[in-house]
């Protein structure tokens, strides 16, 4: 057992040596197509912190499929209507990890239904949160890449225009709509709630992990001409770097390995950072570490019992070494992927001031685990570089935490 423990350790000098590489791996990923880390342009600006206006705001991701109609002013949101449901978590979301048992027109009806019964306008700006690898267009609509997080339906392609078809069925229009991940969503709401950071981070530790960020254009070297039409060489666009694909092999345990013997060949070495790190992949990990016959002792079933789980049994007699083990080694690779992420954004005079905007039930439901990222991360941070999660602001009227993902919707619906 200790010497399992002492695999999911991580020293100083490995974090460094990691971090290192993840800022080479996003660098890269901005040059290049088809590098680890994505890096997969948004061509969405930073937005005005003052901007104003009412657009729809629908978020599938792996856990959630709700929407919104939502007013945006000076970085605050509030909720117009909002049907409360999260459909994701109904018998859809239980067929759609099998494939063949969900279509893509049930898929996008069920979403398109949803905006239906959210929205109460005929037309509408519509920010579409599509929480799955895929690629942006100019356009901003999205081509879906891959499933990841267990779910697969045949058929997706261009999800933006599939959905906007769906809801004339409903006798709704779309006036402009902007297709982003969770994960842009959340950089833009920081952009919104917390505009004095010299630079920012969009960051998801939940279900799935991943990253957004800010770059100048003429930095994403991989960007065609036609792809640049309209920008500026220094003005900032917003890159979702699916970082949940890098791969920190030598960073890894014989557990990792267990894991990925246990899937299917083609998805084997894809999504090693992400299953080394967030909520879906943490009740596995315990599993295959500790054993049936522990797992029995202590009540534990990994097809039944999410990351909540894994946090209780961090006081476990017999799990409670392995499970604590993985959750601080999720922080700590959390905390490397910030700081190569802080170490790819260009040097600015006075220094890195970073706001984060953190979202994941991994993240905020765990005790201690924030505190953790950020401790590690300040060890790993050059002179002069400073980060910070940004508070997220409550409503002034129910007094319960703003959902800064409506905020980024909503700023990538209303946007140039």
């Amino acid at each position: 057992m200790t010497d399992l423990v002492a695999t999911l350790s991580l020293s100083q000098g490995q974090l460094r040596d990691l971090s290192a590489r993840i800022c080479a791996s996003i660098r890269a990923g901005l040059a290049h197509d088809r590098e680890q880390i994505r890096a997969l342009p948004a061509y969405l600006r930073k937005p005005d912190p003052h901007f104003s206006g009412r657009a729809a705001a629908l978020d599938v991701g792996g856990t959630n499929m709700r929407a919104a109609y939502v007013e945006v002013s000076n970085g605050t949101a509030r909720l117009l209507a909002n049907n409360g449901k999260t459909a994701w978590h109904s018998d859809l979301m239980q067929r759609a990890t099998t494939p063949g048992k969900v279509t893509a027109e049930e898929f996008f009806q069920t979403q398109a239904a949803l905006l239906a019964e959210a929205c109460p306008e005929d037309s509408f700006h519509l920010g579409y949160c599509f929480s799955y690898p895929a690629t942006i267009t100019p356009e901003r609509d999205a081509h879906l890449i891959r499933w990841n997080k267990g779910i697969t339906i045949a058929d997706v392609d261009v999800v933006g225009s599939a959905l906007v078809k769906a809801l004339t069925r409903h006798n709704k229009t779309v006036s402009s709509f902007a297709v982003l991940n969770d994960t842009v969503a959340s950089l833009l709401g920081g952009a919104c709630i917390a505009p004095q950071h010299s630079h920012l981070i969009g960051l998801i530790v939940g279900t799935g992990t991943n990253m957004a960020g800010f770059f100048p254009v003429h930095t994403i070297a991989k960007l065609k001409p036609a792809e640049r039409t309209g920008w500026q060489n220094d003005e900032l666009m917003a890159v979702n770097l699916e970082s949940g694909n890098f791969d920190p092999a030598d960073c890894l345990s014989p557990v990792d390995d267990r894991l990925a013997a246990t899937l299917p060949p083609e998805q084997r070495k894809l999504q090693r950072f992400e299953k080394a790190v967030s909520g879906v992949y943490l009740p596995r990990l315990l599993a295959l570490a500790a054993g049936e016959d522990a797992c029995r002792e202590a009540g534990f079933d990994p097809a039944r019992d999410g990351a909540a789980r894994v946090v209780e049994l961090r006081n476990d007699p017999h799990l409670g070494a392995i499970a604590q083990a993985l959750i601080n080694r999720s922080a700590d690779l959390v905390a490397t992927a910030l700081g190569g992420l802080i170490a790819a954004y260009a040097p600015q005079d006075g220094g890195k001031d970073v706001g984060i905007l953190a979202e994941g039930s991994l993240f905020w439901k765990t005790p201690g685990y924030s505190d953790r990222v950020i401790a590690t991360l300040a060890r790993l941070l050059a002179p002069g570089e400073s980060a910070n999660i940004i508070a997220i602001p409550t409503d002034a009227a129910s007094g319960q935490r703003l959902d800064p993902n409506w905020i980024g919707a909503a700023s990538a619906a209303l946007s140039r």
